[in-house]
């Protein structure tokens, strides 16, 4: 009896061995077909929820867990943040959430991890786990030997008391392995997308905004007047513009806001708003810029503010009528060269409530310039960060006035010099000015 059992051993042998061959080829057809159905199911899509939700749901069934997700990581030199998470559940159960320690294990790591005891896994001995959570198994996207997500199953339906096999990590292995190009590929073209929509929404914004600037000066009577602005980024913040009072009164006004970009585009407008609002029944520049900060205080954060210069000229008395709001000091320049500095004001707009504004006037005479200006231009940098400076500017300024340049030829110079200065310097601060001057 013991002959014929031993004689059977080699043939029970081969049987196992065949069987076993027969299991794992089974298995590699199952995992082929798995990876093909994924591989359909995500192709030829960029909609990056759709395919983590396709990876998620293929997972599950395939490794037959309740749960699954994708976290995706973006990773830099201090810390590593959830972007996106997509969760698929083929039960009930309230949706479970990858643990941050599991989270910096993968990172330092960057391979597959199977838990099937969380409370005795030695990795994790001071990690408080979900009660509901048996067993996890989680696999890294990698995308050019970089980090960029990791896909997570939990709980294994059909072997709750053994958890995952060395199996399922090889396939989940595989189908994050398989998947992480695809998601990091839809991921970008999103971004892309996006980008692209901002730009064309930033390029809407710039036109809407250099129409509500003036496109031409005004003819005024016996004077010259110009202005420009020269807008560092798509919107800008700066904000110049003429207002018609009357027949002789013309308000002439220049502000800067405070940041960049579109927030500061948006306050420009709101002040503009303010500004044509308040000219068209006060006459007093200190009036006007009492209401305009009040008004801008209350629709505005502590942090936002501008800073205007505001004047009034009078045509028929030849007098420049003026108040400032914490800007930078015009220059009023006079025909024998000599110039002032228009000082007189008071903080700038939306900063406190309540604020009062000092006013002064002075007499324009024949060949007199105003030129009012933001910090853009003085703060123009080139790139050995030096400055443009005041003092070109003064020069620049003296040298219109003894060459009798009219308001465009002297803006158009000084821009030009500003530019030049900036090279290839990205233009820091947006570039406004607005010249008048007395002709009669």
């Amino acid at each position: 009896m013991n002959k014929f059992k031993t004689a059977m051993d080699p043939a029970q042998q081969n049987l196992q061995r065949l069987e076993d061959e027969n299991k794992r080829l089974r298995r590699a057809v199952d995992e082929l077909a798995i990876l093909n159905d994924l591989a359909l199911a995500i192709s030829g899509s960029l909609d990056s929820e759709k395919i983590m939700r396709s990876i998620i749901s293929k997972s599950i069934r395939a490794l037959e867990a309740e749960q699954g997700d994708i976290t995706l990581v973006a990773e830099d030199a201090s810390n590593s943040q959830t972007l996106v998470r997509s969760m698929v559940s083929s039960s009930d159960h309230s949706p479970l959430h990858l643990n941050q320690n599991l989270l910096g294990w993968m990172q330092i790591n960057k391979k597959p991890l199977m838990i099937n005891e969380p409370e005795n896994d030695q990795r994790f001995r001071n990690v408080k786990w979900e009660k509901s959570i048996n067993s996890v198994l989680s696999a890294p996207l990698m995308t050019r030997s970089k980090l960029t997500g990791i896909l997570t199953v939990y709980n294994k339906r059909s072997d709750k008391q053994n958890g995952f096999a060395e199996s399922d990590q090889r396939l989940l292995s595989i189908i994050a392995a398989q998947s992480a190009q695809v998601v990091e590929n839809a991921r970008l073209y999103e971004e892309e997308q996006a980008y692209q929509f901002m730009r064309r929404e930033l390029e809407l914004a710039s036109n809407i905004q250099k129409k509500m600037l003036p496109s031409s000066p005004p003819e005024i009577d016996r004077y010259a007047v110009a202005g420009t602005n020269v807008t560092a980024r798509e919107v800008g913040g700066d904000y110049f513009d003429y207002i018609r009072m009357d027949e002789h009164r013309w308000a002439l006004c220049l502000g800067d806001i405070s940041g960049k970009g579109l927030p500061a585009s948006l306050l420009m407008s709101n002040l503009q708003a303010i500004l044509r609002g308040q000219t068209y029944h006060l006459v007093q520049p200190g009036e006007i810029l009492k209401n305009a900060n009040r008004q801008l205080y209350q629709s505005t954060n502590p942090d936002k503010f501008a800073t205007l210069f505001l004047a009034i000229l009078d045509t028929s008395a030849n007098t420049l009528h003026y108040s400032s709001a914490g800007h930078e000091y015009p220059f009023l320049i006079r025909r024998d060269g000599t110039y002032l500095r228009l000082k007189t004001g008071g903080l700038p707009l939306g900063m406190m409530d309540g604020q009062e504004f000092e006013e002064e006037i002075v007499d324009l005479t024949v060949d007199d310039t105003l030129f009012v200006f933001s910090d853009g231009i003085t703060d123009t940098i080139n790139l050995d960060q030096q400055m443009f400076g005041e003092e070109r500017l003064i020069e620049l300024l003296l040298e219109g006035i003894e060459t009798g340049s009219q308001p465009d030829k002297l803006i158009g110079a000084i821009v030009d010099a500003c530019l030049s200065h900036s090279g290839k310097e990205q233009l820091f601060d947006d570039i406004t000015a607005i010249a008048l001057r007395r002709n009669e």
